[in-house]
């Protein structure tokens, strides 16, 4: 039965209600033990001793876009009480402006990067789990997410539901969650991309007159082109149907975002905060960059002729070898100079690899572990490249060096 003020939920006095959907109800209350208001979601199912345990793992999760969960009844659940409007609301009105819509993203992309190392997969990301508020995008039901452990020899994967039973919002389902597979956090980041796609063009990537033609879009079509193309090609690597093709990590995603750009202004976005000082931090980054390379290529550049004719070249790197995908702001191959060498990005985990263009022989690069955007130095003797959001270099070929060389080597790795 619905809940009227005045009512009472184990100690929560009932305020008023907030809203009502296909799972339960949603209502302000008032924990008078702390004397603060709170959002209680009242399941229309009774919750499992599991689910409960699960659900109080997932309230260790501390981030500021993420809704944090305080308390679990039987068949309630009780939230940090968000005040706002729901993306979905939002959305009913338009699409968001590109900067507007990667502000957000960033955020959000923030909460899975601190929810997924901890094993919390929330499954069921859809504008509709997206409070904006004064405080920014907050991300709604992570005490309903998928609890994952790492799996060693005494302890096996631990998860709620058995693969083959479909949970979540059909319009908003990674392929392998639509299928009943397992699923992991690569899952969350299809879901995100399909979350940024409405953001910046008003509507769904997927969609269709009943769940099944829906289903049979996200397994089969590919999603429309977007506009900036920098960010159509994060939400391509976000929407890649095998798993292995997309972001890895939520930590890659938003680092792919940071560099796409970023804004503020946006409705519920932090003001004089944290949009506008993450812009201004990368502002300064990228024109540090553009001095340095400026400093570096400038006097190389100048002694070339005015014009070259166009080359073309293909390069077998070998069939067992699959190259790393390409991040929003450059590419993961690189030719020297002199045109003898190609150094790439490739594996998994991802590190360079170096190959004379004259021998099949591929080399790997030590000490490049992360790294991605490789490039050569004018004289062809180093190989620049960004890892862990700075700029590195490593030697194209090395020498056996005594302990004093070693020294200075490893203090010349990591500057940039």
């Amino acid at each position: 039965m619905p809940l009227s003020p005045g009512d009472k939920l184990g100690p929560y006095e009932i305020l008023a209600p907030l809203g009502a959907g296909g799972m339960g109800e949603v209502y302000r209350a008032r924990d008078p033990r702390l004397n603060r208001e709170v959002a209680i979601k009242v399941s229309k199912q009774r919750f499992s001793d599991r689910f409960e345990r699960e659900a109080r793992a997932a309230a260790a999760l501390n981030h500021p876009n993420i809704c944090r969960l305080y308390d679990v009844g039987p068949d309630y659940l009780v939230m940090e009480l968000v005040e706002g409007e729901t993306l979905a609301a939002r959305l009913r009105r338009g699409a968001l402006k590109p900067d507007q819509a990667v502000a957000l993203a960033i955020q959000i992309a923030g909460a899975l990067a601190e929810a997924h190392p901890k094993f919390v997969v929330h499954r069921d990301l859809k504008p509709a789990n997206i409070m904006l508020g004064k405080a920014g995008a907050k991300v709604l039901d992570f005490g309903l997410a998928k609890m994952e452990q790492p799996v060693t020899d005494s302890q096996p994967t631990v998860t709620m539901t058995a693969e083959g039973t479909v949970l979540g919002t059909v319009q908003y389902m990674s392929p392998e969650q639509a299928q009943g597979k397992e699923m992991d956090a690569r899952s969350d980041i299809f879901s995100f991309g399909l979350l940024l796609y409405e953001m910046i063009t008003g509507r769904r990537a997927f969609d269709g007159s009943n769940p099944t033609t829906i289903v049979a879009a996200i397994l089969e079509r590919e999603a429309p082109s977007l506009e900036p193309a920098g960010l159509n090609r994060v939400v391509s690597a976000c929407l890649a149907k095998d798993p292995a093709d997309r972001f890895q990590t939520a930590c890659d995603l938003k680092r792919a975002l940071e560099w796409s750009g970023s804004g503020n202004g946006v409705e519920g976005a932090p003001a004089p905060g944290g949009a506008r000082r993450l812009r201004e931090t990368w502002s300064l980054g990228a024109a540090l960059a553009a001095i340095a390379a400026v400093a570096l290529w400038a006097p190389w550049r100048m002694e070339q002729p005015a014009s070259r004719p166009l080359a073309r070249l293909d390069v077998d790197v070998g069939a067992d070898i699959r190259l790393a995908i390409p991040r929003a702001f450059g590419s993961t191959v690189a030719i020297s100079p002199d045109a003898t060498r190609l150094v790439f990005a490739a594996g998994s985990p991802v590190k360079l690899f170096l190959r004379r263009l004259e021998e099949r022989q591929v080399t790997g690069l030590l000490g490049t572990e992360g790294a991605s955007v490789p490039f050569f130095s004018p004289d062809g003797r180093w190989v620049g490249f960004y890892s862990g959001g700075r700029l590195s270099k490593i030697p194209v070929q090395r020498r056996r060096r005594g302990p004093a060389g070693r020294l200075r080597q490893l203090c010349w790795r990591g500057l940039g």
